[in-house]
């Protein structure tokens, strides 16, 4: 993980997680909001008025600390939330600069999320507001390690966070891959591109060399999407519709943000290079093993039918397999 990265996830959410163990009945709700970024037009209200209200979503008090300037915004202020003699930063509210058009942004950090107490009423306060939000992560930990960043790319491998057939996101890594005592982080997809997930060993990037504690965060952001407000009260189903991998950790429908662009259609070339990465042993183990003929392995796994997301276009151009083959070959 990046020193920003990390100091972000240190700073975010120390609540205890809810874990989830395979063969149990999973709980009603178990993904839960861990940031939370929002711009709206600037409000009748003043910024000390925005902060009581606040206050009363988190059951708290929360008082406002000035700051400087904040991404492009002029003026900001630090959000201190305060629990018996404790204070904690939960995020901050920045305002003013021409460029900004009178918008403000507002920001909930992990612990700010953890204190929230009705969800409901934050997604009421920011609709009412004529909010956009802007960047939403949802939350998923197993404590004891039931699933980490191990399962993760064994998912990744066989196109579990691949929707309709599509090639699988693009992986990056960060952390400590080689002793594995601070923890280690996988992306699948990118941010930029307006969704992203991170598997971390949390427990082990918050200190403990021991821990098990792994995290399953997606990010949501609203480049080609708009993020709905339910995606702040029905946290499990849209960490569900995330990815198609994710469904099978909560115990709930799936609901996908759907985006402003069309998907793009994808070649037999890339559906051949997944069917060779996922099921290209299985087939060696069937003709080598099994005995089957290679005619008889084709014949006994064929649907004659077109995959739905298959460029239809390159089938009416005469695709040839050497075409094909050629391609495959390139994605290796």
């Amino acid at each position: 993980m990046s020193g920003a990265r990390a100091s972000e996830a240190s700073s975010r959410g120390d609540h205890t997680p809810r874990p989830v163990t395979r063969g149990e009945e999973k709980p009603a709700r178990v993904a839960h909001v861990d940031w939370l970024n929002a711009t709206f037009p600037k409000p009748s209200m003043t910024v000390e008025g925005f902060v009581s209200l606040l206050g009363r979503m988190l059951g708290r008090p929360v008082s406002a600390l000035a700051g400087k300037g904040l991404h492009g915004f002029k003026e900001s202020v630090r959000l201190i939330a305060h629990h018996g003699s404790q204070s904690t930063a939960i995020g901050f509210v920045a305002w003013g600069g021409e460029a900004q058009n009178g918008r403000w942004l507002f920001s909930l950090e992990g612990q700010g999320c953890a204190f929230v107490h009705d969800w409901a009423g934050l997604a009421d306060l920011l609709e009412s507001l004529d909010a956009k939000l802007t960047r939403v992560d949802l939350a998923l930990d197993f404590l004891d390690g039931e699933y980490g960043v191990d399962e993760a790319l064994d998912i990744h491998a066989c196109g579990g966070f691949a929707f309709d057939g599509k090639m699988s996101p693009k992986t990056s890594f960060a952390g400590d891959w080689l002793e594995g005592v601070d923890g280690r982080t996988l992306y699948v997809g990118k941010a930029s591109n307006g969704k992203m997930l991170r598997v971390y060993e949390k427990g082990r990037q918050l200190g403990d060399p021991d821990s098990e504690w792994c995290r399953f965060e997606v990010q949501l952001g609203n480049r080609d999407r708009v993020l709905p407000f339910e995606v702040l009260t029905d946290c499990d189903a849209f960490f569900a519709g995330a990815y198609p991998a994710l469904a099978d950790l909560v115990d709930e429908a799936a609901r996908r943000i759907p985006t402003s662009r069309p998907d793009a259609q994808i070649t037999l070339a890339d559906l051949g290079h997944h069917l060779r990465r996922c099921y290209g042993k299985v087939i060696h183990a069937m003709t080598q093993h099994a005995g089957a003929s290679h005619a008889e392995l084709i014949e006994g796994v064929r649907i004659t039918a077109l995959p739905r997301r298959l460029n239809l276009s390159s089938i009416a151009a005469g695709v040839t397999w050497a075409d094909v083959h050629a391609r495959m070959e390139k994605l290796q």
